[in-house]
């Protein structure tokens, strides 16, 4: 920070950007605000009317990082904050505009304190291959959707499809056999009937979308920048090439991880932790992240937990932090008033097969009990 004599802070809309500029060194303080087409080379002029070298930052959000790149790209240093990192105050929340949140990034900049966390910004090629992804994945959901009409639409009416393989297993949807059987039923009036060819036509038609994007996927996928990484997440169970690429493309650079660790806490599979005191409690991360992420493609393999046996997910006693020492022992040191009557619903579930899963949820295992709350489990038992 101070490399740069002057900061910079924005607060960046589709048609306007607030900007509060403060020179640490002697106090001087500039404000502005530029709105209408073309506002950006506005700013720019703006920007270099100040001290010099000049280094400006704004929020993450719908705007992308467009503006960050024509300031980059001008000379002029624009960094990109996520806003999931940035404090605010009850004041802040109370009484908020423009230019009160392009105070609030600016603060934030001049705090050599500050724990906000900066945004990768990625280049042309990479967000347009981020764009095709998400393209991709969205018309693949409506195309679910749109099917989804349609049996429900013939069930509300009374059509179930019955048919069998010699097997006895229910044959699959969505064949050939099965659009015949089901635009030759009758809904009974002609407007019900309407509207299911037009669902139809709309299946076919998104049908067609996302078979032409996944064409596009395919084809972006064997280029040289994606190829090896493509190649080497399509070896995982159940990952095709589709999932593959959208994992490439949200990742972008993997250089830019220093560890394992670290793209642990961007998938968002890090323990979470609420300790003061002598309270200590951590459990793990349990979120469901957005469909175009690569967290959220656990349908797909893709960053799944691994399955563990029956056996192995039965809950140990309260208190007591699992993998640690001799089970069997952890077992005979307990006593029974501790085992917590969930956990031995959990575990009698378990064993019936009868467990719940969480479908788009990263399981990371069972939650372990605090320290505290052990310790009042034990006083609980000894009286």
């Amino acid at each position: 920070m101070s490399e740069y004599t002057t900061q910079v802070g924005m607060d960046v809309h589709a048609r306007s950007v607030s900007c509060r500029a403060l020179r640490p060194d002697t106090g001087e303080c500039w404000s502005g605000t530029f709105r209408g087409e073309g506002f950006e080379r506005a700013v720019l002029e703006w920007l270099r009317r100040l001290p010099q070298p000049v280094r400006c930052a704004y929020e993450s959000g719908c705007t992308g990082f467009w503006l960050s790149r024509f300031l980059e790209g001008a000379g002029v240093a624009c960094g990109v904050v996520a806003v999931s990192t940035m404090p605010r105050s009850p004041r802040d929340r109370r009484h908020k505009n423009d230019r009160r949140d392009a105070a609030v990034v600016l603060r934030e900049m001049c705090n050599p304190a500050s724990d906000v966390s900066y945004v990768w910004v990625p280049d042309p090629q990479t967000e347009g291959a981020r764009d095709l992804a998400r393209a991709a994945d969205a018309a693949a959901r409506d195309v679910r959707s749109a099917r989804q009409r349609v049996s429900m639409l013939l069930l509300k009416h009374g059509f179930a499809w019955c048919e069998r393989t010699p097997s006895g297993n229910l044959r699959k949807t969505w064949t050939r056999e099965w659009r015949r059987w089901a635009l030759s039923r009758d809904l009974g009036d002609a407007l019900s009937n309407r509207a299911l060819e037009m669902e139809f036509g709309a299946v076919e038609r998104l049908e067609r979308e996302a078979a032409g994007l996944a064409a596009a996927v395919a084809e972006e996928a064997g280029r040289p920048r994606w190829r090896p990484y493509v190649d080497a997440l399509v070896r995982l169970k159940g990952v095709d090439v589709q999932t593959a690429f959208l994992a490439c493309a949200e990742f972008g650079d993997f250089s830019r991880f220093r560890s394992g660790r670290a793209v642990s806490r961007w998938i968002g599979c890090t323990a979470s932790e609420s300790s003061s005191g002598e309270a200590d409690r951590r459990r793990p991360r349990r979120r469901r992240a957005a469909p175009q992420h690569p967290r959220a493609r656990r349908g797909r393999g893709l960053d799944a937990a691994p399955e563990r046996a029956p056996e192995a997910r039965a809950p140990g006693p309260r208190g007591v932090p699992r993998g640690r020492g001799d089970g069997r022992s952890r077992q005979r040191a307990a006593p029974a008033a501790l085992r917590a009557p969930q956990g031995r619903r959990q575990a009698r579930q378990r064993r019936q097969g009868g467990g719940r899963e969480r479908d788009g949820a990263l399981d990371l295992g069972d939650r372990p009990a605090g320290a505290a709350r052990a310790r009042r489990r034990l006083a609980r038992g000894a009286r």
